[in-house]
This record gives structure tokens, C-alpha cells and sequence, in this order.
């Protein structure tokens, strides 16, 4: 066992990919679902990262490495848990050529299409996800690779 995958809590998912599935993506940012099971709020917050650093380098082409600079405004779901299948959204604030500004958030799903999407969220969270070409120790032939066929599964049809 390496020494990262040692200092993860105990409750970390085997998979350490928390969207299950991308519903949508465009230049405005992307939206997703994943299927909680009294998760602690951490994993919201990494569920909200991983969405927002996929959505950076989906707009890079996958030509950068994407990750996690600034976590601000958090808000904690107030059950103290996350559970069911919940939708996790990532909208783009603002960008420049070496970060991207999110304003994420994890809400239940709407009931059915069309429905009141007024539920108020379970988290929210402003996000900074740094961006930085590929070099000797973010090796691009490798992430690249991963990150699109990533993208790939998480948009196949159901």
C-alpha cells in the first residue's frame, strides 16, 4: 500500500472517482449525479472538485492538468450526511489561462423532468481549480489518456 493511498480515511470509496454519471458539459459548466450512501460531507466536496477539475480540462482539451487550489464559502449538508443520488453541479465564474473560478453545489435530483428544482441545496462550495501544462511530474501522454477515457465513461449511454 503506498503511503497516499494509506493516509485516506477509511470510509474512502475503493474507486476514487465520485461522479457516476456526466449529464451535461458545455462552455457554462457541467452537471452530474452520483449515488450516495451516507457519505460523509468530504466526499461531497471532493464529488464537487472532481466535477469542476473535469470540466477544466474537458475546456483545455484535455491538453492541462487540472486540480484543486481554493475551496471557499463552503456550506456542510446539515444532516451531517449525504444520501441517495444526488445531482452535483459545477458553474463557471470566471477563468484565465491559469485557473477557473466554480460555483459548485449537490442537490437531490428533481423528481421528474420538469419538476420544481427550488430544493435547496445540501452543499455548496466557490472553487479554484488551478490549471498547468503537463510536464515531467504531470506526465500528459498518462493523465490525458485517463482523463478522457474518464470523460468517456462517465458520458456512455445508460
Amino acid at each position: 500500500m503506498t503511503p497516499i493511498v494509506a493516509a485516506l480515511p477509511k470510509n474512502t470509496p475503493a474507486r476514487f472517482l465520485l461522479l457516476d454519471r456526466l449529464d451535461s458539459c458545455d462552455e457554462t459548466g457541467a452537471t452530474a449525479r452520483r449515488a450516495f450512501t451516507s457519505a460523509p460531507a468530504w466526499q461531497g466536496l471532493e464529488a464537487m472538485a472532481q466535477l469542476a477539475a473535469l470540466h477544466a480540462r474537458w475546456a483545455a482539451g484535455f491538453a492541462r492538468h487540472a486540480f484543486l487550489l481554493t475551496a471557499d464559502e463552503c456550506t456542510w449538508p446539515s444532516a451531517g450526511a449525504l444520501h441517495g443520488t444526488l445531482h452535483i453541479r459545477a458553474d463557471l465564474l470566471a477563468e484565465s489561462d491559469r485557473a477557473a473560478t466554480y460555483a459548485t453545489s449537490i442537490t437531490p435530483l428533481p423528481a421528474a423532468p420538469g419538476a420544481d428544482t427550488a430544493v435547496p441545496p445540501h452543499m455548496t462550495a466557490t472553487l479554484t481549480i488551478g490549471r498547468t501544462n503537463y510536464n515531467s511530474r504531470f506526465n500528459g501522454d498518462v493523465l490525458a489518456a485517463r482523463y478522457q477515457e474518464t470523460f468517456a465513461w462517465l458520458t456512455r449511454p445508460a
